[in-house]
């Protein structure tokens, strides 16, 4: 049977992990989440199926867990067929608590992750203090490292090997109580209160009207009014800054209604050098991803 690799990226990092690892890998077939559920919300309650033995999930680490599109697939996916399961989580180097997300929704099926492994590359996140948009030298010593994971990862699938990466990483203080209680409030607040925010992205006034961020929203959540993005209210963001970071003219911002200030003026973008406009708009309604 052939491997299937489900991915969601939102900004290039996951998708070219996934591109990667077809090209070393016979058989296997790369399917975006992204097109997977937009079917089914056209055939409500209809389950995901899949007929591979070996199933891998890719993604990037939001907010210290797995994105919004990939726990609501997980939910879907029948994995009656799979023998062997893996996942590997794209991040900028900070904890990750999302393998075990995972697994807890596997358990419902009696499935559990055969491999888990993270790799660190380039960070979309400008709102950060740490965000620094990567050089040319940075960009090389991120391809080595991505390269040797592949190595392993490739061997774990092939082999069926059971592999599981330390998932620690750069926390928020070195105060261990206060790091208890926001790696559990990150989380919680990526999934369900950011999504529902009114005003958390904005065009400020570089915007061309070309339409770049509507073209690559992957939730469309983005629509078109006068040459300016509006952000629908009554559509789920996916957090994947990928209308943040794919704007040609980075008039997109974040807006912090806490704080009452943009974070993301002056800061640079990062989308990954190899993943273009196109490659984030096939995911929406392209079931096999080429």
């Amino acid at each position: 049977m052939a491997t299937e690799i489900y991915y969601f990226s939102g900004t290039g990092n996951s998708l070219y992990v996934a591109r990667e690892l077809k090209k070393r890998i016979p058989d296997l077939r790369l399917i975006p989440i992204v097109a997977l559920l937009n079917e089914r919300t056209k055939e409500r309650n209809k389950s995901i199926k899949s007929i591979a033995e070996t199933i891998g999930f890719v993604f990037p680490c939001h907010g210290l867990t797995i994105p919004i599109p990939v726990k609501k697939f997980l939910k879907y996916l029948d994995l009656t067929s799979s023998e062997y399961l893996f996942a590997i989580a794209t991040r900028g180097g900070s904890i990750f608590h999302g393998f075990s997300a995972i697994d807890k929704i596997l358990n419902k099926q009696g499935k559990k992750l055969d491999a888990s492994i993270v790799i660190n590359m380039g960070m979309n996140d400008p709102k950060l203090k740490s965000f620094s948009v990567p050089t040319s030298e940075d960009l090389k010593e991120i391809e080595l490292r991505v390269q040797e994971k592949l190595d392993i990862i490739q061997n774990c699938i092939i082999n069926h090997k059971s592999y599981h990466d330390s998932t620690s990483g750069v926390t928020f203080s070195h105060f261990s109580p206060f790091n208890y209680i926001l790696e559990r409030l990150v989380p919680f607040t990526v999934h369900h209160v950011a999504p529902k925010v009114k005003k958390y992205f904005y065009a400020d006034s570089k915007c061309t009207g070309c339409g770049t961020c509507e073209k690559v929203c992957l939730s469309r959540k983005i629509t078109m009014a006068n040459e300016r993005p509006i952000w629908q209210n009554n559509i789920e963001c996916y957090m994947c800054y990928t209308c943040l970071n794919y704007c040609p003219a980075q008039s997109i911002q974040i807006y912090s209604k806490f704080y009452m200030k943009s974070f993301t003026e002056e800061k640079g973008r990062y989308p990954h050098p190899y993943a273009q406009v196109k490659d984030i708009i096939i995911q929406k309604s392209n079931p096999s991803t080429p």
